[in-house]
């Protein structure tokens, strides 16, 4: 999954919780989705922030954050010093949290992003922070028992991840690379645009969607055939349109990608459409207002995850059925009034649904509908 949008935010402890029982149950019908039930959570440091979930398989859930990360206040507000905290990632194995070794990466960083290529084949990225708090990017590939520090490519101090069972690829600031054997194979140079999100289907169809440059705040997409990279027509609704959060690509006659417009308790989220010649805006269903990750099950089914604006203390989900994104009304988050979902998850196969994100009292949740 990709995940350099807006990043989870909240405040407090993660207290420790009893085991849930081993196992995952089969989950809801498919008419019958968003029946979301809380996952206890380990005990974390104050200060922790989830910030992505993947699944390989029932026994192989991921969850990614930081925890310990201390503010230290300065003489005038906005002058403190922010102390990283410590790394998180843990997995949902045998019905409890298992926790592994990342070598390297003991302390001062977080992960940001986790992607299950298989149950035993898990990759993460994260920053990683030095003495002087500068931070480079760190990248780890679970092996069995630990996680192993993976060299990036030369000069990379930007890395996005994708990995899935079709490659693992890496897009730097200015190239993308295909993991092959132990090194990496270099791709094509990336066009100079404001990257936000990007999707790689193969090596000769890759897409990478933004802004036209830090002051053009104009959406642009731009398409990679293998032999060279095309603009994209974009077309976005009227407003103030700011920006992607996420994208798929499921053929080249077919991709879907979501956005933020001008942040405001009623504002219509960024959907929008590739039809094999243009990107065209597409209104969603009623009730969020906003977007945060697309992911496609084992059978096909898109899923969408966002914040509800009309059911706020319960996940913002969407299906693509039918030919339509159709609004799933989901559980809420017991004794809590708001929940911004960040990332989602479908567990194969079982079908079970996975997301994450921020409550308004408390530290980060975790919820599962199977």
């Amino acid at each position: 999954m990709n995940h350099w949008s807006t990043l989870l935010r909240a405040a407090g402890a993660a207290a420790a919780a009893a085991v849930l029982a081993a196992g995952l149950a089969a989950p809801a019908a498919a008419d019958a989705r968003g029946g979301f039930e809380p996952v206890p959570l380990p005990f974390f440091w104050p200060n922790n922030y989830l910030y992505d979930v993947a699944a390989a398989g029932p026994d192989s859930v991921w969850i990614a954050g930081t925890q310990g990360e201390l503010v230290v206040p300065g003489p005038i507000p906005g002058t403190g010093k922010t102390i990283p905290g410590n790394p998180v990632v843990r997995r949902w194995k045998g019905g409890r949290w298992v926790e592994y070794d990342l070598q390297n990466l003991h302390n001062r960083g977080a992960i940001r992003d986790v992607d299950a290529a298989a149950p035993e084949d898990v990759w993460i990225t994260g920053p990683k922070y030095g003495s002087d708090d500068r931070a480079t990017p760190y990248l780890g590939r679970f092996n069995g028992s630990r996680f192993v520090q993976v060299e990036t490519p030369p000069g990379a101090d930007r890395i996005d991840l994708q990995a899935r069972a079709a490659g693992v690829w890496l897009a730097t600031a200015t190239d993308l690379h295909r993991r092959t054997g132990d090194g990496w194979a270099h791709v094509t140079a990336l066009p100079d645009i404001e990257r936000e999100t990007f999707h790689v289907r193969a090596d000769d169809d890759v897409w990478v969607l933004g802004t036209a440059a830090q002051d053009d705040p104009a959406l642009v997409a731009r398409h990679w055939d293998g032999r060279s990279w095309r603009d994209a027509p974009v077309n976005p609704p009227p407003g103030d349109v700011l920006g992607f959060t996420d994208m798929i690509a499921l053929s080249p006659t077919e991709a879907w990608a979501i956005g933020y417009t001008d942040p405001g308790p009623s504002n219509v989220p960024l959907l929008m459409r590739w039809d094999g010649t243009a990107w065209t805006s597409v209104a969603p269903p009623a009730g969020l207002n906003s977007l945060s990750e697309i992911v496609r099950g084992g059978d096909g089914t898109l899923w969408i995850i966002g914040h509800a604006i009309d059911e706020p203390a319960g996940p913002g989900l969407l299906r693509y059925s039918g030919g339509a994104w159709e609004r799933v009304p989901t559980t809420a988050v017991p004794n809590r009034s708001n929940f911004n979902a960040a990332a989602l998850a479908v567990v194969p196969g079982t079908g079970a649904l996975w997301t994450l994100g921020s409550v308004n009292i408390g530290g980060p949740v975790v919820l599962r509908d199977g």
